[in-house]
């Protein structure tokens, strides 16, 4: 595996660590919504998924956090 090549699979990870954090970000604000301020437009099965998401979407956004700082780190790029 060249340099180059190896450069550009991590762009290509940062680019995809960027967008799944943006996803998961948005996928946590929208869980907590329904799960919390607007609980009683939803159904309590609805709820349940809702709270339960919650937990699994906070260790996404956790993994795609780790995924860029990886990347970043691996570009010589400051890691934040």
């Amino acid at each position: 595996m060249t340099a180059q090549h190896n450069k550009f699979n991590f762009d290509r990870l940062l680019t995809f660590s960027n967008v799944a954090l943006v996803a998961t970000f948005v996928a946590m604000f929208v869980s907590i919504l329904v799960s919390y301020p607007y609980a009683h437009l939803f159904t309590l099965p609805q709820q349940i998924a809702a709270h339960i998401s919650t937990i699994v979407i906070a260790g996404l956004l956790k993994v795609s956090y780790v995924t860029r700082c990886l990347a970043q780190y691996n570009l010589g790029l400051e890691v934040r």
